[in-house]
């Protein structure tokens, strides 16, 4: 964990460049974030994130279903992730493939994740 996050050793200038690149998405419950996610012009969501506090109550779902809606309106063709083990059967749940299986490293720590992907239809009209 520690490798992927580098907690401490993150450029912040740097990273609120990347982020302000996105269409950043965060969910509120009262006066608290609980989750987070984005999507850049291509349709790739670089983070998708629920509190530990908040799991398993549709927050994670209500988000990418957010995004997907607002990539469909933009025409973007697919959505794609790399998407960590854990959260593999999340996204297969929502449609996801698994396009291939990676080993990037981080600090010196081989991890595993997923290339996985979305193929998005263009929002329908309806026709009077």
């Amino acid at each position: 964990m520690e490798a992927w996050a580098q907690p401490g050793r993150r450029d912040l200038p740097s990273w609120n460049d990347a982020m302000s690149g996105r269409a950043t998405v965060v969910a509120v419950a009262g006066e608290e974030v609980v989750g987070f996610s984005d999507v850049d012009g291509d349709g790739y969501i670089d983070m998708l994130f629920v509190s530990p506090r908040h799991l398993r109550r549709g927050i994670a779902r209500t988000l990418l279903c957010f995004i997907e809606q607002r990539a469909r309106s933009a025409a973007t063709p697919e959505l794609t992730s790399d998407v960590s083990i854990a959260a593999r059967p999340f996204f297969e749940s929502v449609g996801f493939r698994v396009v291939r299986e990676q080993h990037p490293v981080k600090e010196g720590v081989e991890l595993t994740n997923y290339r996985m992907r979305k193929a998005l239809s263009p929002p329908s009209s309806a026709t009077l």
